[in-house]
């Protein structure tokens, strides 16, 4: 078999959250769909599929954008021309995406060198100056044209980091061990907490239920930031007496050093080429469902808006938020989720 049609036949994937991301891409998953990050892309699947029915969502590595977006969805089709012929090819038809971004969609059938067919959609997407594909694969008619609304909702659906951060600022203050945290969002809400996963694959709409009394407003006015929670409001004003400071995002922050809770045995070591050790100090972040699990004791780190994404070889990542203060000395000590983990020096 060829190697796209290798791919329809992945084994069960195991089941995600509603929100997942692979590199610039941010999806929501229609409701009981699967994914499973490999190395040609993150791919996704139907989970009521038939033992004998095979269909696949595949969103590829992105890049940099040469040409416009015509120019990249025939250049997408001539790379599925080295598997087989491209036959009955649409044009790209346009379309954006909830967050307005333009992208082409066209539909084609590929025969493959070893007498498959495979129906074949490629949505692709320009963000700034990248391109990012997302390609709809299935061997039977009824297969393709059953999950075609659910793919569309998919497209609809899709962020993009680089053009698509969340609309926010965080204010925090420490004392002691102890940190608090509100999210200033550009609409003029708050929430009076920064959600233990951080922000990176945050959705306004389902966070309006999950944290339901947390939320106010605020506005800023000659110079002092205003939030209310309910019938609490909190002053933020230069030389005021509680001191708040700004958050930066910290996407892409290399960390480096060993790194432990105060007072607890066990440590974690960030290498600044992305890869981390535990030495027993992420037993602090582990619920009691994960603490059963034999995860590796190393991996890779990712951090973007506010979240820490640890990822083990064969697990589902284990996110938390992630915080630096201003007056922190570099990154000697950060707060994750919520937690403060001290460097050695």
């Amino acid at each position: 078999m060829t190697v796209l049609v290798g791919l329809l036949m992945a084994a069960l994937l195991p089941v995600q959250d509603e929100m997942v991301a692979a590199g610039n891409v941010v999806v929501r998953l229609p409701a009981g769909w699967k994914a499973e990050q490999k190395p040609d892309g993150l791919f996704l699947s139907p989970g009521d599929l038939k033992e004998d029915q095979s269909y696949v969502v595949i969103i590829a590595p992105g890049g940099k954008a040469t040409g416009n977006l015509a120019e990249g969805l025939e250049k997408s089709w001539k790379e599925f021309e080295g598997s087989g012929k491209v036959s009955n090819r649409a044009p790209g038809r346009e379309m954006k995406t909830e967050g307005g971004t333009e992208g082409l969609l066209s539909v084609g059938i590929l025969d493959t060198k070893d007498g498959s067919r495979l129906l074949v959609s490629i949505a692709l997407f320009k963000p700034a100056d990248r391109f990012e594909a997302v390609m709809a694969l299935s061997p039977r008619d009824g297969v393709f044209q059953k999950y075609s609304a659910d793919f569309g909702a998919l497209l609809k659906s899709l962020r993009f980091r680089n053009v698509e951060l969340p609309a926010y600022e965080l204010v925090a203050s420490s004392k002691g061990d102890a940190l608090s945290v509100a999210v200033l969002f550009k609409d003029g809400t708050a929430l009076s907490r920064l959600p233990e996963e951080g922000l990176d694959l945050f959705d306004p709409a389902s966070a309006k239920k999950r944290f339901e009394g947390s939320w106010g407003t605020h506005e800023t006015k000659d110079g002092e930031v205003r939030i209310v929670f309910g019938d609490k409001t909190v002053a933020l004003k230069p030389g005021g007496d509680a001191v708040w400071l700004k958050v930066a995002p910290s996407t892409g922050l290399p960390l480096e050093g060993k790194y432990s809770t105060a007072g607890k045995p066990g440590e974690i070591v960030f290498k600044a080429d992305g890869s981390f050790e535990d030495g027993g100090g992420l037993a602090r972040l582990y619920t009691a469902e994960e603490a059963g699990l034999k995860l590796p004791k190393s991996g890779t780190y990712e951090i973007a808006n506010n979240t820490l994404r640890l990822k083990f070889a064969g697990f589902t990542p284990k996110v938390v938020s992630f915080v630096i203060l201003a007056t922190e000395p570099g990154t000697d000590r950060v707060f994750l989720q919520g937690m403060p983990f001290q460097r050695a020096r």
